[in-house]
């Protein structure tokens, strides 16, 4: 059985001329990938639906006929979707029969047959895993989930707002309802569901009362008699969350859980990365009953290039020191940092020695040098400027990850789709994803560790009128404030400021502790992306002077 965080789903949104998909077409189509609780690959496109789109239609949407006249037929584009519909993944979406029903149609029309997947339901989901609001739909969730929705019915804003909603969902019904495995998923869609009051009916008084309860981001515990902390969850709205444990629910293990808790505490935080990062100190700290992940640290691998030796060469560490030398990570497995780092050896003429060596001459060079894998700086003569320009190239192939290391990737994916093994291109793909978290970034130099120091600020509401303002330095988040609006320059300046007079170099080695914080900012910062506005702290300190 596959587990919920292994399994593709693909996250669909279509925009339609009609409700009846034998006689109506699809006008727009957005497919969006989503796996490890991850959003990996997305895809939208206008379809040309060959039909007039009725006038509500375009007041609904916006979408026109001038608009998709020139827009690809559906035919065309049912190459891209087949990468995407898989026979190992799961049709998603909110309401999933009418937009199943649509692409299925769609592809029979054409002469295509719809691979048959399991399909998920959204909004099936969040009616037995959600309490606490009545209206179920994309905008209600998203607003009580703290998702901001851009172009609401249009498909790629509706699509990429499900897909949120779903990655919310997967974490209630492992966390609260043990739910790991997708066929358990799958089948919990359809269970029948019940609401009562769980205050009320099963221990006969509320913990608190509401309005003790902070509409802002934090950390929540449940506590039993003797001062142990049964669980340990996290918030964009502690109210809305806490709240919810006292409504809706067909969870045994909730049940268990309230009934065990004799009191609930809190501790407010300025923002959701904040309450994130507590959050996973807190568990692996006091190791709850109820928590069933995150309840011990792990060490992630890095690539590190010492600066100790004349000749440095590039190494998989699980202990990396910024100090000793320039480190990129953290990656999520070993076997995508060996990818890295056997392309970084096979594009560039590196030192393969693993020891010092004499200088020799010409005639006992090895293999490596007599085929151009190697600079040979074992050679009397070796200029050293020659291997220190070799590595600046390596790094500019890790910075400019587009046109360097991520091209080469997709080139090796491209060349085993061609030859059909589709295991090892799919393997790759995911890869590459991997990769982009940690090497692919607006700022320059953004995946060197002691080069990660940037402001983000998010809008929490959809707009500017209240922002999330981090400050991440090192790749850490090590300060960080909620603003009733956009913040002036000076006022950033003066926080840069201020931190950096105190707070600048990396000491030593990183902790497991720090490792696991900056998995959780850089997971952070790539899921909302599209939301964010990043600012590079060492442009900004230059503007100042």
């Amino acid at each position: 059985m596959q587990s919920i965080w292994e399994t593709k789903f693909v996250v669909v949104d279509v925009e339609t001329t009609g409700s009846k998909p034998e006689y109506n077409n699809v006008i727009e189509i957005s497919c969006i990938l989503v796996k490890n609780g991850e959003i990996l690959e997305e895809f939208s496109t206008l379809v040309n639906p060959h039909q007039n789109i009725p006038r509500f239609i375009t007041q609904m949407t916006g979408i026109t006929n001038e608009m998709t006249y020139s827009a690809p037929d559906f035919r065309v584009i049912i190459p891209e979707l087949k990468r995407f519909f898989t026979k190992d993944s799961v049709f998603v979406a909110h309401n999933v029969n009418f937009d199943y029903s649509f692409v299925q149609k769609s592809f029979e029309k054409n002469g295509f047959e719809f691979p048959e997947i399991p399909k998920l339901c959204t909004l099936r989901l969040a009616r037995r895993l959600i309490g606490g609001i009545n209206k179920k739909n994309v905008g209600a969730l998203s607003e009580y989930l703290g998702i901001r929705i851009k172009n609401r019915h249009r498909a790629f804003g509706d699509a990429r707002a499900t897909a949120q909603i779903l990655i919310e969902l997967l974490e209630i019904a492992e966390n609260e309802h043990n739910i790991t495995e997708t066929e358990d998923l799958l089948q919990f869609q359809y269970k029948p569901y019940f609401s009562y009051n769980v205050a009320q009916k099963i221990l006969g008084k509320p913990y608190f009362e509401s309005e003790e309860l902070p509409d802002s981001p934090g950390v929540y515990y449940f506590i039993d008699d003797n001062e142990n902390v049964l669980y340990i969850g996290k918030a964009k709205s502690l109210r809305k969350r806490i709240q919810s444990y006292f409504t809706t629910t067909t969870s045994r293990k909730i049940i268990r859980l309230l009934r065990s808790t004799k009191k609930i505490r809190w501790q407010t935080t300025s923002t959701e990365l904040r309450a994130l990062i507590e959050e996973s100190r807190q568990i692996k700290l006091y190791k709850p009953e109820f928590n069933v992940v995150s309840k011990r640290l792990r060490s992630f691998p890095f690539i590190q290039v010492s600066n100790e030796k004349r000749y440095p060469v590039f190494n998989i560490t699980y202990e990396p020191n910024p100090n000793e030398g320039i480190c990129f990570g953290p990656f999520k497995n070993r076997e995508t940092a060996e990818l890295v780092l056997d392309i970084i050896y096979k594009k560039f003429r590196l030192k393969k020695c693993k020891s010092e060596f004499d200088r020799k001459h010409p005639e006992t060079t090895c293999l490596y040098f007599q085929t151009k894998k190697c600079l040979a700086p074992c050679l009397e003569d070796f200029q050293d400027e020659e291997y220190y320009d070799e590595l600046n190239r390596v790094r500019d192939f890790l910075t400019n990850v587009d046109n360097g290391l991520i091209q080469t990737l997709e080139s090796l994916m491209f060349s085993y789709a061609d030859n059909f093994d589709f295991e090892q291109a799919n393997e790759i793909k995911n890869q590459i994803y991997e990769v982009r978290k940690v090497f692919g970034n607006d700022l320059e130099n953004f995946a060197q560790i002691s080069e990660r120091n940037f402001l983000a600020i998010y809008p929490r509401n959809g707009n500017y009128s209240g922002v999330e303002v981090l400050l991440i330095h090192n790749g850490k988040l090590v300060w960080d404030a909620y603003l009733n609006e956009y913040p002036s320059f000076e006022f950033l300046l003066e926080k840069i400021s201020k931190f950096l007079e105190k707070n600048w170099n990396i000491d030593g080695k990183l902790s497991k502790e720090e490792m696991d914080e900056i998995r959780i900012v850089m997971n952070w910062i790539n899921q909302h992306r599209y939301d964010l506005k990043i600012l590079d702290v060492g442009k900004l300190l230059e503007s100042k002077s």
